[in-house]
Protein backbone atom coordinates (compact mmCIF):
# COMPACT_ATOMS: atom_id res chain seq x y z
CA UNK A 1 0.00 0.00 0.00
CA UNK A 2 1.55 3.45 -1.19
CA UNK A 3 0.61 7.03 0.31
CA UNK A 4 -1.72 6.94 -3.27
CA UNK A 5 -3.75 4.25 -2.15
CA UNK A 6 -5.83 2.39 0.58
CA UNK A 7 -7.51 -1.02 2.03
CA UNK A 8 -10.83 -1.57 0.49
CA UNK A 9 -12.65 -5.14 2.08
CA UNK A 10 -16.49 -5.33 1.18
CA UNK A 11 -18.19 -8.14 3.39
CA UNK A 12 -21.58 -9.44 3.41
CA UNK A 13 -23.08 -12.29 5.30
CA UNK A 14 -22.90 -14.46 2.11
CA UNK A 15 -19.29 -13.62 0.86
CA UNK A 16 -16.80 -11.51 0.92
CA UNK A 17 -16.36 -9.31 -2.00
CA UNK A 18 -13.50 -7.66 -1.95
CA UNK A 19 -10.68 -8.19 0.74
CA UNK A 20 -7.26 -5.90 1.12
CA UNK A 21 -8.00 -4.83 -2.71
CA UNK A 22 -5.64 -1.23 -2.88
CA UNK A 23 -8.01 1.14 -4.41
CA UNK A 24 -7.36 4.94 -5.11
CA UNK A 25 -11.05 6.19 -3.99
CA UNK A 26 -14.34 4.68 -2.79
CA UNK A 27 -17.70 5.87 -3.38
CA UNK A 28 -20.74 4.91 -1.44
CA UNK A 29 -24.53 5.85 -0.93
CA UNK A 30 -24.34 7.10 3.07
CA UNK A 31 -27.44 7.91 4.97
CA UNK A 32 -26.41 11.28 4.71
CA UNK A 33 -25.69 11.45 0.95
CA UNK A 34 -22.84 10.00 -1.27
CA UNK A 35 -19.37 9.93 -0.33
CA UNK A 36 -16.29 9.44 -1.41
CA UNK A 37 -13.07 8.77 0.21
CA UNK A 38 -9.85 9.06 -0.58
CA UNK A 39 -6.58 7.94 0.81
CA UNK A 40 -5.32 9.76 4.37
CA UNK A 41 -9.70 10.57 4.99
CA UNK A 42 -10.78 11.51 8.21
CA UNK A 43 -12.21 8.24 10.07
CA UNK A 44 -16.09 7.85 10.23
CA UNK A 45 -18.73 5.50 10.12
CA UNK A 46 -21.67 5.52 8.61
CA UNK A 47 -25.40 3.14 7.49
CA UNK A 48 -25.18 2.51 3.49
CA UNK A 49 -28.46 2.88 1.86
CA UNK A 50 -29.76 0.08 -1.21
CA UNK A 51 -27.69 1.70 -4.04
CA UNK A 52 -24.20 0.91 -5.99
CA UNK A 53 -20.95 1.75 -4.61
CA UNK A 54 -17.81 2.13 -6.44
CA UNK A 55 -14.12 2.41 -6.56
CA UNK A 56 -11.36 2.70 -8.11
CA UNK A 57 -8.30 0.80 -9.05
CA UNK A 58 -4.70 2.39 -8.72
CA UNK A 59 -4.90 1.04 -12.73
CA UNK A 60 -8.38 3.14 -13.06
CA UNK A 61 -10.83 0.37 -13.09
CA UNK A 62 -13.75 1.50 -11.76
CA UNK A 63 -16.10 -1.60 -9.99
CA UNK A 64 -19.56 -1.15 -8.95
CA UNK A 65 -20.94 -3.08 -6.25
CA UNK A 66 -25.05 -2.87 -5.03
CA UNK A 67 -25.16 -2.97 -1.45
CA UNK A 68 -28.73 -3.07 0.06
CA UNK A 69 -27.50 -1.52 3.60
CA UNK A 70 -25.08 -2.43 6.09
CA UNK A 71 -22.41 0.33 7.56
CA UNK A 72 -18.83 1.02 6.43
CA UNK A 73 -16.22 2.59 8.33
CA UNK A 74 -13.93 5.09 6.74
CA UNK A 75 -10.61 5.03 7.97
CA UNK A 76 -6.99 7.33 6.46
CA UNK A 77 -5.53 3.59 5.22
CA UNK A 78 -9.07 1.55 5.12
CA UNK A 79 -12.42 1.47 4.02
CA UNK A 80 -14.28 -1.65 5.19
CA UNK A 81 -18.05 -2.06 3.75
CA UNK A 82 -20.19 -4.53 6.13
CA UNK A 83 -23.04 -4.81 3.82
CA UNK A 84 -26.36 -6.75 4.42
CA UNK A 85 -26.16 -7.78 0.66
CA UNK A 86 -23.66 -7.01 -1.75
CA UNK A 87 -23.45 -7.94 -5.56
CA UNK A 88 -21.37 -7.03 -8.63
CA UNK A 89 -23.55 -5.31 -10.63
CA UNK A 90 -23.51 -7.80 -13.29
CA UNK A 91 -24.63 -10.36 -10.95
CA UNK A 92 -27.87 -8.56 -10.54
CA UNK A 93 -30.80 -10.99 -12.41
CA UNK A 94 -32.82 -7.99 -13.86
CA UNK A 95 -36.08 -10.04 -13.68
CA UNK A 96 -35.91 -12.04 -9.92
CA UNK A 97 -35.61 -8.34 -9.00
CA UNK A 98 -38.81 -7.55 -11.07
CA UNK A 99 -41.00 -10.22 -9.79
CA UNK A 100 -39.96 -9.71 -6.05
CA UNK A 101 -40.78 -5.78 -6.15
CA UNK A 102 -44.21 -6.84 -7.65
CA UNK A 103 -44.77 -8.91 -4.93
CA UNK A 104 -43.82 -6.75 -2.48
CA UNK A 105 -46.12 -4.10 -4.09
CA UNK A 106 -48.86 -6.18 -4.30
CA UNK A 107 -47.95 -7.33 -0.25
CA UNK A 108 -48.54 -3.45 0.69
CA UNK A 109 -51.61 -3.24 -0.96
CA UNK A 110 -53.10 -6.38 0.85
CA UNK A 111 -52.15 -5.22 3.81
CA UNK A 112 -53.49 -1.61 3.56
CA UNK A 113 -56.98 -3.12 2.44
CA UNK A 114 -56.32 -5.55 5.62
CA UNK A 115 -56.26 -2.34 8.02
CA UNK A 116 -59.35 -0.48 6.18
CA UNK A 117 -61.65 -3.39 6.82
CA UNK A 118 -59.88 -3.75 10.02
CA UNK A 119 -58.48 -7.03 9.88
CA UNK A 120 -55.32 -6.01 11.70
CA UNK A 121 -54.67 -2.94 13.84
CA UNK A 122 -53.42 0.79 12.33
CA UNK A 123 -50.19 -0.09 14.37
CA UNK A 124 -49.74 -3.84 13.02
CA UNK A 125 -50.34 -2.69 9.59
CA UNK A 126 -47.92 0.32 9.91
CA UNK A 127 -45.32 -2.21 11.24
CA UNK A 128 -45.81 -4.74 8.46
CA UNK A 129 -45.47 -1.90 5.27
CA UNK A 130 -42.68 -0.51 6.65
CA UNK A 131 -40.99 -3.99 6.63
CA UNK A 132 -42.18 -4.70 2.86
CA UNK A 133 -41.42 -1.16 2.39
CA UNK A 134 -37.65 -1.71 3.46
CA UNK A 135 -37.27 -4.67 0.72
CA UNK A 136 -39.08 -3.14 -2.11
CA UNK A 137 -37.14 -0.03 -1.65
CA UNK A 138 -33.75 -3.35 -1.80
CA UNK A 139 -35.32 -4.50 -5.05
CA UNK A 140 -35.94 -1.44 -6.84
CA UNK A 141 -31.91 -0.34 -5.82
CA UNK A 142 -31.33 -3.40 -7.61
CA UNK A 143 -34.14 -2.77 -10.94
CA UNK A 144 -32.07 0.58 -11.07
CA UNK A 145 -28.39 -0.64 -11.30
CA UNK A 146 -29.37 -3.84 -13.29
CA UNK A 147 -31.20 -1.66 -15.87
CA UNK A 148 -27.65 0.98 -15.52
CA UNK A 149 -26.01 -2.19 -16.42
CA UNK A 150 -28.11 -3.31 -19.31
CA UNK A 151 -27.41 -0.23 -21.01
Amino acid sequence: MSDRTFNLNVVSPDRNLVKDLPVVAVGAPGSEGAFTALPGHVPFLTDLQPALMWYRTPDLTVRQILVTGGFVEVLPDRVTVLADSAEYEGEIDLERAERAAQRRLTRVKVLKEMVDRGEISITEGEVEIKKVEIKLHRSLARIKAARKTNR
